[in-house]
């Protein structure tokens, strides 16, 4: 159904849905995993959903080329998506459940909420806004920055999936590592790299079509490891017994971020052009590097801090 009202209706409860699950994991995840294998666990989880994406997009284009462009190829794609989703629940509910007793009560989770995780969730949220909103300034605007740059549909559609591979390949690799021996210094320094690339975006845009497309891949590579790095500062700041009202929180204020950057790069790149579009999100980008670092710092466990001092 494409109609407006019904449309909208739809995205809702989808958004809804998505976001529940966003967050619902997050926690159980969270009362799951041993301090050692924080690392692993995120890497691992990072690399599932890299995979996750790389197959629904190769499979809807795969159920698009049986099925034709008929109405009947949509039909089978949102009723093969919702499907997916039901099976991934049913196997949460089979194999995800956690035989540990469960120590939090009321008032200890109302006093860790109060006032240190309000702060905590406010510090979260600064950040998440940022990380939503740099974001929707450039993922959305990708196929335009390839085709202003000469590419055509075809090279642009590689383009794209070579970045999936790209981040599907820094996934596992990271996987396979620790990356909660240095997290702060990871996060600085891919961070940085993602912004300066996305600066870097601007100024290629006069030159060839290939290296716009080399600043794309390498920036997908960097944001990737610096998402990992993120989740496990996240795993070490948020305590257990408020795990799932702090990540609430932050998936809220990345979600806003995500809308505010959408509802301003759409007329930033009408009114400035696409080369202020990148330098605005790489600027951003930037200033989320050290801002992240600077508010979480000091709620990291003394060893994790210790860790990425040496």
């Amino acid at each position: 159904m494409t109609d407006l009202v019904p449309a909208i209706g739809f995205s809702v409860v989808a958004g809804v849905g998505a976001s529940l699950a966003l967050v619902g994991i997050r926690p159980w995840i969270r009362s799951t995993m041993a301090g050692n294998d924080v690392s692993t666990i995120v890497g691992g989880r990072n690399f599932g959903n890299q995979i996750g994406m790389f197959a629904g997009t190769i499979g809807a284009a795969g159920l698009f080329a049986l099925v034709g462009q008929a109405d009947t190829g949509n039909v089978a794609a949102l009723l093969v998506a919702p499907g997916l989703v039901l099976l991934g629940a049913l196997w949460l509910l089979v194999v995800g459940r956690n035989d540990r007793p469960v120590v939090a009560t009321v008032s200890q989770t109302r006093e860790e909420r109060a006032p240190g995780m309000l702060g905590l969730a406010t510090k979260l949220g600064i950040v998440g806004v940022m990380s939503g909103f740099y974001v929707s300034l450039i993922t959305p605007f990708v196929p335009l920055y390839l085709t202003r740059s000469g590419a055509t549909s075809s090279i642009a559609a590689i383009v794209v999936a070579t970045m999936s591979v790209a981040q599907l390949v820094t996934s596992a690799v990271l996987a396979k590592r620790k990356t909660s021996d240095r997290p702060f210094t990871l996060f600085l320094v891919t961070e940085l790299a993602a912004g300066l690339l996305a600066v870097a975006l601007a100024f290629a845009l006069s030159s060839s079509v290939f290296v716009v497309a080399a600043v794309l891949i390498a920036r997908a590579a960097f944001v990737s490891v610096a998402v990992i790095a993120e989740e496990t500062i996240q795993y070490a700041v948020i305590p257990g017994n408020a795990a799932g009202f702090v990540f609430g929180i932050s998936q809220t204020a990345f979600l806003v971020g995500d809308a505010l950057g959408g509802a301003v790069g759409g007329p930033l790149w009408q009114s400035a052009g696409p080369i202020w579009l990148a330098v605005t999100a790489g600027g951003v980008t930037i200033a989320n590097a050290f801002v992240m670092p600077l508010l979480l710092r000091r709620r990291t466990p003394s060893t994790v801090q210790e860790a990425d001092a040496v």
